[in-house]
């Protein structure tokens, strides 16, 4: 953990003492896809200090939404740490059972009897803003239930300064124990650049850094690439199949309308987010920022 960016340590120090919390209050995990929700969940309960450090993984969207089917999944689940991912599938019949069995007065979930004890963990790739005021998505009530603590971990835009750290730790995780491998880190300077300019585009996080070492490794094995040639296949294959950023639109930059938003707020909430863009493309150095939108540095302190 100490070679993560300091937002990601943040987050994962708040989520392991949520985890070890004496109450039993459910916990949401949200962040965009790939920023290492599922597998920093997995990593704290192999850390966790109570029940058989095991976990009960169900995904939302092929819950069935039956009582009978969460009476099941709760029994299965006594003693052990159930995730439930994409929170945000759940159907509303879902929604109302689970209601039901998360009410409690003695930290115990069930129907009839309140006598499963249980860790649930849900997890969102939707900012918590629009799975709270979208009711296309939970029940008010729902939200509330579950929500009593959440933690966000951040995505690449938010730790861009710490992403080449970030892609060696992903290259040592496929090729550390491979003997041939060990010395072939890209050591390209423009590489490095190129990751760095381009964390806001890296929307998938640290699956984009999979796929970009892996394809880096596969370029390599021809004898006839070095490193500038490989980085200008790597650019291209990013610009095909890696770069997507319809879902990161939809995933974060949609606007959620209900009666307390009007032009004003979503025009403060553009600028906020196009001055947290430029901040993280020149180190959070305000001057440098405002020389790239071509604005003030005055006004991008409003901002």
């Amino acid at each position: 953990m100490k070679n993560q960016h300091e937002k990601r340590q943040k987050s994962i120090c708040k989520l392991k003492e949520m985890m070890n919390y004496p109450g039993r209050f459910p916990i949401l995990v949200i962040g965009d896809t790939g920023v290492g929700k599922t597998h920093w969940i997995f990593k704290l309960i192999k850390e966790a200090n109570e029940f058989k450090k095991k976990q009960v993984i169900a995904y939302a969207g092929l819950i069935e939404s039956t009582e009978e089917y969460w009476e099941n999944l709760l029994k299965k689940s006594d003693k052990h740490f159930l995730i439930i991912e994409e929170v945000e599938k759940l159907t509303e019949k879902s929604q109302e059972i689970l209601f039901e069995a998360l009410s409690t007065t003695n930290g115990l979930y069930g129907f009839k009897q309140k006598e499963y004890e249980i860790r649930i963990i849900f997890t969102s790739t939707f900012p918590i803003r629009k799975i709270r005021d979208d009711r296309r998505y939970l029940m008010a009530k729902f939200f509330d239930r579950i929500s009593q603590f959440v933690v966000e971990f951040p995505n690449f835009d938010e730790t861009q300064t710490s992403i080449y750290e970030d892609f060696k730790a992903t290259w040592l995780k496929f090729f550390e124990k491979v003997e041939k491998f060990k010395d072939a880190f890209p050591k390209s300077d423009n590489f490095r650049k190129w990751i760095e300019r381009g964390a806001y585009r890296m929307h998938g996080n640290f699956r984009d850094l999979d796929k970009i070492a892996i394809n880096w490794n596969l370029h390599q094995l021809d004898k006839n690439n070095d490193d500038e040639k490989i980085l200008n296949k790597i650019k291209e294959d990013f610009k095909k199949s890696l770069h997507n950023p319809s879902q990161k639109i939809y995933e974060d930059n949609t606007f959620v309308f209900n009666e307390d938003t009007n032009y004003g707020d979503m025009l403060n909430d553009f600028k906020a987010k196009l001055k947290k863009w430029a901040l993280a493309l020149n180190n959070n150095e305000k001057r440098k920022a405002s020389k790239m939108l071509g604005i003030s540095y005055r006004t991008i302190e409003r901002w």
